[in-house]
């Protein structure tokens, strides 16, 4: 069976009656699988990355228009590169560039470590037909982990109060997952009454005080409903149908094409003769292109007739 098409992974939207108050349940685990099966990552990379995982397909769940939501980073410590991204509110993908040594950080919670001298920025990329421009905002590094960076994020860039809790094992292969939860305060209705605003504020401070106590076991092994149920049996709670999500990979043919057509004719031409093929893989889901010479001259300049596979087209 290919794990890339497997729906394992699942996220659940709740709320509680009557109060300005949300929440997000979401756990991965074919898509960490996916994402980490044709690169060797360390344990604790692997949970970083499905943190940021599962940091994105909570963020996309609650945008209204369709796009794109990446979480990226760079920096000149153990973790040069990453992208963590949803597209479409369910496909996800992320990569990680590591340095060659193996002096990574401890732990995986430590973004700070992991990054050194670096950045951290969320990115919204709307689809085209919204009208609407990209964003960009960066998440600054003054905290411990992800989950106080992001609330931090959340509490300055957004004006909403977040807690955010994740959990996952140092599992290697299949059965690794990281599992998130979220909850926002939404601000009051406009018409609130101070008694309502009064009940909400002391209901956000009653949930947030609950759902610290969740420990590391229960929020990787409890499925969502015992969970919720487990820590605010004490307020109305509705959760939402569960989402299936996905780990997609957006290359394809015609990207790989723009991509060998930028070397122009002479360099492909003298690349074929060395290698006797051109290969190009994808870095995130490990798909290869093959180019024998038909292919190539298709590439150069040959847009009159459809390209035929010469026999050894994309691989997994």
């Amino acid at each position: 069976m290919n794990l890339l098409d497997t729906p394992m992974d699942v996220l659940f939207r709740f709320s509680f009656a009557d109060l300005p108050i949300r929440g997000q349940w979401v756990r991965l685990q074919s898509s960490l699988h996916a994402a980490g099966q044709f690169r060797a990552y360390p344990p604790q990379a692997s949970n970083l990355l499905g943190q940021m995982l599962a940091s994105v397909a909570m963020i996309a769940d609650n945008l209204k228009f369709s796009g794109a939501v990446a979480l990226q980073s760079q920096g000149n410590g153990a973790l040069r590169r990453s992208l963590a991204e949803c597209r479409d509110h369910t496909n996800l993908r992320g990569i990680m560039h590591l340095t060659d040594d193996a002096s990574f950080p401890s732990s995986y919670q430590d973004i700070g470590a992991w990054l050194g001298q670096g950045q951290l920025a969320i990115t919204l990329l709307p689809d085209e037909e919204t009208g609407m421009q990209p964003y960009q905002g960066l998440v600054a590094l003054d905290q411990a982990d992800l989950a106080k960076c992001l609330e931090d994020y959340f509490e300055r860039s957004e004006q909403l109060a977040t807690r955010l809790f994740f959990a996952g094992g140092t599992e290697q292969g299949a059965d690794q997952r990281v599992t998130g939860l979220l909850l926002q305060r939404l601000p009051n209705h406009p018409d609130a009454s101070d008694a309502e605003r009064d009940a909400a504020q002391d209901a956000w401070e009653t949930l947030t005080a609950l759902a610290a106590t969740v420990t590391d076991a229960e929020l990787a092994t409890l499925d969502a409903p015992t969970l919720l149920h487990r820590l605010f049996h004490e307020y109305p709670c509705t959760l939402q149908p569960a989402k299936a999500l996905h780990y997609q990979c957006t290359c394809t043919l015609d990207r790989t094409d723009s991509t060998l057509r930028m070397l122009g004719e002479d360099d492909l031409q003298a690349l074929l003769i060395e290698r006797g093929e051109i290969t190009v893989d994808c870095e995130f889901c490990g798909k290869r292109y093959r180019y024998a010479q038909a292919d190539v001259d298709r590439v150069i300049g040959s847009t009159e007739a459809p390209w035929q596979p010469s026999g050894r087209g994309p691989l997994h």
